[in-house]
């Protein structure tokens, strides 16, 4: 049968950017941008076994709590994590937690700090092009309340916030192009500031575009971020934010797996994961 260019894939018939097909990863995945980071987030699991790796995917399955879980990597952006997210819920994946970094834009976020966004300001580019901008970039509830009760149970100070996806590293974060001035267009000068005046507390690039195309395609989405960069005083550094982030989203997601056995989480609303995951 001819592969179809409104539905592509590779040869082996898998997926033509991450390589995998149904089966090949469990419902559970957590989605760093760095493929690297798939190796800091899996080192704790059991029974690890890396899928698949092309161009920025990499795919990693493994247990972890005695649940199945998987890694894959969305490369930089939401143009990217689009591509990652919709072949993962074509191989049955239906809950995505993002692992990544963030700069504070408060005062009172540090260098190393949590921050569990539950809803994002939408300028990541790819989200417009599903739907209008009056859609709400959210994470789902009970992805957020599973993130919190991990740091709980991990004894992680976190910072629930409103977070701002930009399609762009440098200009659309109000970064010059050269440390001693370059191009600066006056209205980029004003993007932190502007923010920070506005309660938000974070900036980085991936997770409203993934909010949104995940909650189309019928997912349950979230994120959790560690602060690399403090916009405030200009700081730079993790000090070990990173590796919390990581450690509290595979713990996230053994929460949410029970939650789900029990029947105590939806998929959306008036649908039972339970009802979804037979």
């Amino acid at each position: 049968m001819p592969i179809k260019a409104s539905t592509p894939k590779d040869k082996e018939g898998g997926s033509v950017h991450l390589r995998i097909r149904g089966g090949d990863v469990p419902p559970y995945a957590i989605l760093p941008g760095d493929p690297g980071r798939t190796l800091l987030i899996s080192r704790g699991w059991d029974e690890l076994r890396e899928v698949a790796f092309n161009r920025e995917f990499r795919t990693i399955t493994g247990i972890h709590g005695g649940v199945p879980i998987c890694c894959a990597s969305t490369g930089i952006g939401a143009a990217s994590s689009e591509i990652c997210i919709h072949e993962l819920h074509e191989a049955g994946v239906h809950t995505c937690v993002r692992v990544g970094t963030t700069g504070g834009i408060q005062p009172d976020i540090d260098l190393g700090d949590l921050v569990i966004p539950y809803a994002c300001v939408r300028r990541d580019g790819t989200s417009d092009t599903y739907i209008g901008p009056e859609y709400p970039a959210a994470a789902h509830p009970h992805v957020v309340m599973a993130l919190m009760q991990a740091c709980d149970n991990l004894g992680y100070k976190y910072r629930l916030g409103i977070g701002y996806t930009s399609s762009s590293f440098y200009i659309g974060q109000g970064r010059p192009l050269a440390e001693d001035g370059g191009y600066m267009p006056s209205f980029a000068e004003c993007i932190i500031p502007d923010l920070k005046k506005a309660g938000v507390t974070n900036i980085e690039m991936e997770a409203a575009g993934q909010f949104v195309v995940g909650a189309l395609h019928g997912m349950r989405m979230g994120a959790i971020l560690a602060v690399v960069a403090n916009r405030v005083t200009d700081e730079w550094g993790d000090r070990g934010g990173e590796e919390k982030a990581c450690l509290a989203a595979s713990e996230a997601v053994r929460i949410l797996s029970g939650w789900d056995r029990e029947g105590h989480a939806e998929m959306s609303v008036g649908t039972p994961v339970k009802d979804k995951i037979k």
